[in-house]
């Protein structure tokens, strides 16, 4: 109880169980066995594809003890793998127990792995947890062989004896004046594209992309205001959402004529009645669905979710209010690094900095909830990218450690994301090194004109470049779309050598390049960016250009930097941009926090 009172939005405790692991394991196994099955997929996502999953949906970490954001185990004749990124394959070798092997995804792909254990028979899999491209790729990657995916009931499920029940947050409207834009209008804009692409429906799976369309939010998951539902929006206008009725009921007003509302289990039948072109998006859309709309007399017309595209493209009230909430976010985080770096040397863990930033942030009561758990890690905790601390894992800083700092907000004006690398005393010149060629990639980023049509492979490498010229790299994507008071990652833009989506003004994205030595340090530092529309040069050839505009204003740590190895260009932008920090923070200050302002802020010559 003493926990929750001092920290609302995150606990510490160790959620996995990997010593149960084993135990679990066989008692699935043993239902694999029964059903004539070969082996089953077990992955981290839930029936809505999301990122943030209801603890009913936690069924990798209840069964291995891994507690990351993305992974799949998968179970074939007697063989047991969890595969993992980059981001997580310290995290994942520390969390779960033999059996069970760690694999480097996509080093190894799923089906490469299963084709390596068996070339014959039965792997089953919930339909509901796997999008129609993923169990595509799979069959196609076996189809020379004899494995089949079979579908069948969540196996999981029937082991899990204690499973909790799923969610029942009451929704709320999200108000006009945050959204810029009427759920009513939203729905004529998109049903007037569908009527141009010939569409007659087009079916939305994805929670976020219905928050969006009806100006509603929820409670359903942690750090994500999101309602799970299931919707088909049709070319009349009309919505129909499948969901808990029970959770809507406020909304009635809110939605008016248009919004027809159904039990989520309803959803099934409606795809089977579609007639005409119906648009889906095969990357999200449940294989359970597909199946039902396989069976309906529609075509498909697999050209994505329509909303995915508008979502990310904020409006100009929508970029306002986002400007609001990363200022009111930046005070706090003002507060916290100077309350950071008013701590004597050995007296501080990592919790403090986790509850200490919270109560900055709770402070404002504009704040709703953090936007993830805070990744606070010192020293070699620093070198997990996605390292959540808690109990076992909580250190005492002590002198000379990094301390990477990556958190956020969730307020009504807008979702915010933040990394600092701090230190409290001297740190060795590979620390300082290592922090400058992060921090030139970042202003790289940052500083960046470009064309209309580029897209995140485009333009990652700029983040990049100088340190894999002294050999080095960062195993994560520079940088990932951000929501509107909803995901705080979201698509379909991202600062990536794999994404070719292009960038387009309103979109808001992360720029977060990063170093990583196991056992060591870790450095990360991240401001998020809006996508603008550049000023025409006089000469130019191109017609359309973008630039970013920043987002945060929150000083970054001066005696990390290695001078000598900044250019003139980067440190007129470092200084320029400490000057429009101090501008827009000072007076929301205490003197004391004034004084570290100006401190942290003061130019280098």
């Amino acid at each position: 109880m003493q926990e929750e009172k001092i920290c609302k939005f995150q606990s510490f405790a160790s959620i996995g169980s990997p010593e149960l692991g084993p135990e679990r394991l066989a008692a699935l196994q043993n239902e694999i066995t029964k059903r004539g099955l070969d082996g089953f997929l077990i992955p981290r996502s839930d029936a809505y594809r999301g990122e943030y999953v209801a603890e009913k949906d936690q069924r990798l970490r209840w069964l291995t003890g891994f507690e990351g954001s993305a992974g799949i185990c998968v179970l074939v004749k007697q063989r047991i793998g969890i595969f993992v990124d980059g981001r997580y394959t310290v995290q994942a070798k520390n969390q779960t127990c033999p059996p069970i092997e760690i694999i480097n995804w996509p080093k190894m792909k799923v089906t490469d792995w299963i084709m390596e254990v068996t070339n014959h028979g039965k792997i089953g899999f919930d339909p509901w947890l796997h999008s129609v491209d993923e169990i595509e790729q799979y069959n196609r990657s076996m189809e020379n062989t004899e494995i089949i995916l079979q579908t069948t009931q969540n196996l999981v499920d029937i082991i899990w004896k204690d499973q909790p029940s799923a969610p029942t947050a009451k929704a709320f409207q999200y108000e006009d004046k945050f959204a810029g834009v009427t759920q009513s209008h939203k729905r004529k804009t998109l049903s007037k594209e569908l009527k141009e692409k010939g569409n007659s429906a087009a079916v939305i799976t994805l929670p976020e992309g219905i928050a969006w369309l009806l100006n509603m939010r929820g409670g359903d998951v942690e750090h994500l205001p999101i309602v799970q539902a299931f919707a088909i929006l049709h070319s009349n206008n009309e919505v129909d959402i499948f969901v808990d009725k029970t959770k809507v009921e406020n909304l009635a007003t809110h939605f008016g004529q248009g919004i027809n509302i159904y039990n989520e289990n309803e959803f099934l039948q409606h795809l089977k009645e579609l007639t005409g072109s119906v648009c889906i998006d095969k990357s999200s859309l449940p294989f359970a669905a597909y199946q039902s709309l396989i069976d309906s007399k529609a075509n498909l017309d697999p050209r994505g979710d329509i909303t995915a595209l508008p979502k990310a493209c904020k409006n100009e009230i929508e970029l306002s209010r986002a400007r609001d909430a990363h200022l009111i976010d930046a005070i706090a985080m003002c507060k916290f690094l100077n309350w950071l770096n008013s701590q004597p040397l050995g007296m501080l863990t990592e919790i403090d900095l986790v509850i200490k930033l919270e109560s900055f942030r709770s402070a404002n009561p504009e704040f709703y909830d953090i936007s993830f758990e805070t990744i606070c890690a010192s020293g070699p905790n620093a070198a997990l990218p996605h390292y959540r601390v808690n109990y076992d894992s909580n250190r005492t800083i002590k002198n000379g450690d990094v301390i990477l700092v990556d958190s956020g907000g969730q307020y009504k004006s807008g979702t915010t994301d933040i990394t600092r690398t701090t230190a409290l005393g001297q740190v060795s010149s590979e620390i300082k090194r290592a922090f400058t060629l992060v921090l030139k990639g970042m202003i790289s980023i940052s500083k960046l004109r470009f064309p209309k049509g580029m897209a995140g492979c485009d333009l990652d490498a700029f983040a990049r470049v100088f340190l894999w010229s002294e050999g080095l790299d960062f195993a994560h994507g520079t940088g990932h779309g951000v929501g509107q008071f909803l995901s705080v990652h979201e698509g379909p833009q991202r600062l990536s050598r794999t994404s070719n989506i292009p960038f387009k003004a309103g979109m808001i994205i992360s720029n977060e390049p990063g170093f990583y030595k196991e056992g060591h340090f870790g450095i990360r530092i991240e401001n998020l960016l809006a996508i603008t529309k550049a000023p025409k040069l006089e000469n130019s050839v191109i017609d359309e250009m973008f630039v970013f505009e920043t987002l945060n204003f929150v000083p970054i740590d001066k005696s990390l930097i290695e001078k000598g190895l900044m250019s003139a260009d980067e440190i007129a932008w470092l200084n320029e941009y400490h000057s429009e920090c101090r501008q827009k923070i000072r007076e929301y200050l205490e003197p004391d926090e004034k004084i570290w302002l100006d401190q942290a802020t003061e130019e280098i010559k």
